[in-house]
């Protein structure tokens, strides 16, 4: 028999997710504490079969983004969880079974899942019915990015390097001549001049970012093992780019990235991409993943200078299953969907604009790995 329980043993945690193929860094024990460390509350509910975990699931309760006079709701949400072994394990249905307490305590308005399953896993079908099945709907809209670029980093070298476009080889070997220099951040003003580049990145390409503490944070929770570190490209002297990584599993994820409005010409950010694929490979990891590119692939797309410039590093596209949501209070629900969808209807057009001046410019340099 399945029983759900509340996990507070770190290692029990990612122990169990980092020995399943959809285990992921979102639903990780330090990511957990990030969300805490940004004010939020969370449950880390665990499925157990005879003492065995089965199941794994990080809950993430925020507040209804609008206004209700006089009352407060919130809705509960997993990024790229829950994490179980098949559509049809018993640990699925005891997990949602497990949150119905805590949606009613939390006041909940919906519980939003993006479990990460691959559009093109050959069980999605058995999944999205199974989690219909259990009472969740289809939403088109996603919390987070749903597609990705991902490169399989097991061949090494030469092998690896030619799977790189041609410009891009070059491109790497233009910055070595050039001379470009990449090295692990140390200290308090490496972490200033990583951020420094951030916000020049943000400003550039108008997305948001975190404060500098939260970015410290991270590297607090994952460093200290040595599952993340932090890039700098330097040319005489000079900080020109930055990338933070970190590593979950067999998995590296190109967290953020940024560089400078100048000197672009040198192409830092071609080799510190390199030199980042090579630090995950360093670390045993099997996929690289450059995270979001638009889900919509083409031209004019948010994000579609920066799905062109990961793409040149080879890999393959991986878009995520569709966001599932159980639906507890059904007129508050509809009003804030429909208030979703005019502002990503704005923001659409907003960004597309910006992807169209970028392209009319004829920019080849990476604006960011990801919104930070």
């Amino acid at each position: 028999m399945v029983t759900i329980q509340e996990i507070t043993d770190h290692e029990q945690w990612n122990g169990f997710l980092t020995s399943q193929p959809r285990g992921h860094l979102l639903q990780s024990f330090e990511w957990g504490e990030l969300n805490k460390y940004l004010g939020g509350r969370i449950y880390r509910l665990g499925a157990l079969d005879n003492g065995r975990m089965v199941g794994a699931l990080l809950l993430t309760v925020s507040p209804v983004p609008f206004p209700l006079p006089g009352l407060r709701w919130n809705w509960l949400y997993s990024s790229r969880g829950p994490t179980v072994e098949s559509p049809d394990s018993p640990a699925l249905p005891a997990l949602i079974e497990g949150v119905q307490k805590i949606a009613k305590a939390e006041r909940a308005v919906v519980l939003r899942l993006e479990p990460n399953i691959a559009d093109d896993d050959p069980h999605l079908d058995a999944w999205i019915a199974a989690y219909h099945a259990l009472g969740f709907q289809t939403n088109p809209i996603s919390v987070h990015g749903r597609r990705s670029w991902v490169l399989d980093i097991r061949p090494r070298g030469e092998v690896l390097l030619a799977n790189f476009k041609m410009t891009w080889r070059q491109n790497v070997r233009a910055a070595e001549r050039k001379g470009v220099i990449i090295r692990e951040a140390t200290g308090d003003a490496d972490f200033d001049a990583y951020y420094d580049l951030l916000k020049v990145t943000s400003e550039r390409d108008a997305f948001f970012i975190h404060q500098k503490d939260y970015h410290k944070q991270i590297l607090r929770q994952f460093a200290g093992k040595g599952d993340a570190v932090l890039y700098l490209a330097e040319h005489e002297g000079e900080a020109i780019a930055a990338k933070m990584l970190i590593r979950f599993g067999d998995w590296c994820w190109d967290m953020f990235g940024a560089s400078s409005n100048h000197k672009r010409n040198l192409k830092a950010t071609y080799l510190l991409q390199y030199r980042c694929i090579q630090w995950a490979q360093s670390r045993g990891c099997s996929y690289f993943d450059f995270r979001t590119i638009p889900e919509i692939l083409e031209p004019g797309e948010e994000m579609w200078g920066v799905y062109e410039y990961k793409k040149g590093f080879g890999g393959f596209s991986r878009l995520n299953m569709p966001t599932q949501d159980y639906i507890y209070r059904p007129f508050i629900y509809s009003t804030w969907h429909k208030l979703v969808e005019v502002r990503r209807a704005r923001r659409h057009e907003a960004r597309k604009k910006i992807e169209l001046e970028r392209a009319a410019r004829g920019k080849a340099e990476e604006p960011a790995s990801s919104p930070a």
